[in-house]
């Protein structure tokens, strides 16, 4: 109930402050009886939703917790896109009107020039002059600055939209080549599975995993690796895990641990390891011998927060715990929900660091987070490094909200290489 109770704040805020700023910088427009119905009614979906959303969750109805959600959900983005599109358009309606003004007051020549004040006007002039010089309003030029002003909240909406129905779209499973020069030969052509931030619950279901098993069972991956927040339900947590163990690779299933587990409670959540073949890894690792070569594979804890210095020695003393003992000539993965991992394991030599969490903020351009600039040590989304130390941090294969724009979800599948042919 508590969960629900800081939704309805959160949703009555944002929807406060649309409100205000349209009635407040937007009055034309609130003045359209149809703009006033669809802001009466937004509240009466919220506590629609809302309630369908409580009451599904308490009878552990998975479908009608997602058409709830689902709404809820809608609801918010297209509130958060609104609040940013009325305050652009009312700052630039400001602007317009303040400029407007400027020009009716400046003193004007006959021809439209500013009378250069060291010349003396003629009599005649000055009677033309002290005429109030009123310049005609166009009402094309009226009517084209208004749906300018109007796109704007038009085009936000559109892009939330945009946005919903993206994420609802099956998960890609891209292949993602990762040349290293001195790779061993038993190793070349390794193929790595990664599933990350699969958040099965109201948006992802089971059915969801296992058709994205499907899917990736074509192409033969032979080792799956999973880097935590997997259920959002924790009944589902264990026919989750055994849709991922169906897919039963050469060299096994592994997975480590997301803030998500800890709030589902990581002893139930080990209880459902417990039960299938799928191998936690927490600050331990665990190594496997591929021809005659060696692939260690290390699991680093979640430190649940990151929100203060303790936390991120705390993430790095698990980094360091996963690879204690590892082989040296070994191939080294690692497996932590946090790409902030990889400033650790980088300088440590290990080979290749796997992340989710970020989810990339779930919209992107050209490949990359649109928050990567403001985030540049983040590693928000995206491959990086190179040569013997790279990392990939996967935007998820779910998400807490139904919300990708130029950012999709994904489970990629990593293709270890030394042909610099291939890589490029």
């Amino acid at each position: 109930m508590r969960f629900f109770t800081i939704v309805l704040l959160f949703l009555g805020l944002l929807y406060a402050l649309d409100l205000v700023l349209l009635i407040g910088m937007h009055r034309a427009w609130w003045r359209h009886r149809w703009v006033r119905w669809t802001a009466l009614l937004v509240p009466l979906i919220v506590v629609v939703s809302l309630g369908t959303w409580s009451h599904a969750h308490s009878e552990k109805s998975t479908s009608w917790v997602a058409v709830g959600a689902g709404l809820a959900s809608i609801i918010f983005t297209q509130l958060a896109a609104l609040l940013p599109a009325l305050i652009v358009a009312g700052a630039l309606r400001g602007a317009i009107h303040g400029w407007t003004r400027f020009q009716r007051r400046r003193p004007q020549a006959i021809d439209g020039t500013v009378p250069f004040p060291a010349q003396k006007p003629l009599p005649e002039e000055l009677a033309v002059q002290s005429r109030p010089q009123v310049e005609p309003t166009s009402p094309e030029r009226r009517r084209f600055l208004g749906m300018g002003l109007a796109a704007m909240p038009l085009v936000s909406a559109g892009a939330a939209a945009g946005g919903t129905l993206q994420s609802i779209q099956t998960p890609r499973i891209p292949r993602v080549p990762l040349f290293y020069p001195d790779l061993p030969a038993d190793l070349q052509g390794l193929r790595i599975l990664h599933l990350s931030d699969l958040h099965v619950g109201p948006y992802v279901s089971v059915q969801d995993v296992e058709h994205l098993m499907e899917r990736a069972a074509a192409l033969h991956p032979d080792l799956v690796v999973v880097t935590g927040d997997i259920c959002d339900h924790l009944a589902e947590y264990l026919p989750t895990l055994q849709r991922i163990e169906a897919l039963a690779p050469p060299l096994g299933t592994f997975a480590s641990l997301g803030n998500h587990e800890y709030f589902r409670g990581l002893t139930a959540v080990r209880a459902c390891f417990d039960r299938c073949p799928i191998q936690l890894l927490v600050e331990e690792g665990v190594t496997i011998p591929v021809g005659a070569s060696h692939l260690h594979i290390a699991g680093a804890d979640d430190p649940r927060t990151l929100a203060d210095p303790s936390a991120h020695q705390r993430l790095r003393n698990s980094v360091r715990a996963s690879l204690d003992g590892a082989p040296t000539e070994a191939f080294q993965l690692l497996l932590s929900h946090r790409s902030q991992a990889f400033d650790t394991a980088a300088p440590l030599g290990v080979n290749l660091t796997l992340s989710g969490h970020t989810h990339g903020f779930q919209i992107g351009v050209a490949g990359r987070s649109l928050l990567e600039p403001f985030l540049p040590d983040s590693y928000v989304w995206g491959h990086y490094g190179s040569d013997s130390t790279q990392l990939y941090t996967s935007a998820g294969v779910g998400h807490w909200l139904p919300f990708r724009l130029g950012c999709p979800t994904e489970a990629p599948l990593f293709v270890l290489t030394n042909d610099d042919q291939e890589h490029t």
